[in-house]
């Protein structure tokens, strides 16, 4: 085990069931502790890089759909929804600790494909230096690998390989 101190990035993951209700609408207060947390972390010195689930769920719940959607064009649907009304509701809570987030939508693609992950990382490397929290998620409106297995795990993979301590 590292010790704190000494790691200058740390990425942290949250999912669907930390940043929802069962009902699909979003939990204010958690989201806001997190942003807390998040925006100390990144006051200690070090580069934080969000991993954050919960487009489908989020968008679930303010489309007021009685359930998850099954059918994989409506689960893309809910995820357009629901990343537009997460990510908003990051840019609130963080300006309110003095933190400007971005937003960083990968699909499998950008692990794949050479150029494109060139090009993340630069945008990942390029944010950090600006001192930006980016916020990662897997496109599930184009993308439906995450939206089929429900698992954001591969997302990491494109994040900028520096010393990092995971979180979840």
């Amino acid at each position: 085990m590292r010790n704190f101190s000494d790691v200058k990035r740390i990425v942290i993951k949250v999912g669907t069931s930390t940043l929802t209700f069962e009902n699909g609408e979003l939990n204010l207060r958690r989201i806001q502790e997190l942003a807390l947390v998040v925006a100390d972390v990144r006051n200690s010195g070090k580069d934080v890089i969000l991993v954050s689930s919960g487009a489908v769920g989020a968008g679930v719940g303010r489309l007021g759909l009685k359930s998850r959607p099954t059918a994989i064009k409506e689960k893309q649907a809910a995820a357009a929804v629901g990343q537009s009304q997460l990510v908003c509701i990051y840019d609130e809570f963080f300006r309110k600790y003095n933190k400007t987030v971005g937003q960083v939508l990968l699909t499998r693609d950008v692990v794949v494909n050479e150029a494109m992950h060139e090009n993340v990382v630069n945008t990942f490397e390029t944010l950090l230096d600006f001192g930006v929290i980016p916020i990662v998620n897997e496109n599930d409106s184009v993308s439906i690998a995450e939206i089929i297995v429900d698992d954001n795990e591969h997302s990491a993979i494109t994040i900028p390989s520096q010393p990092t301590s995971p979180i979840s």
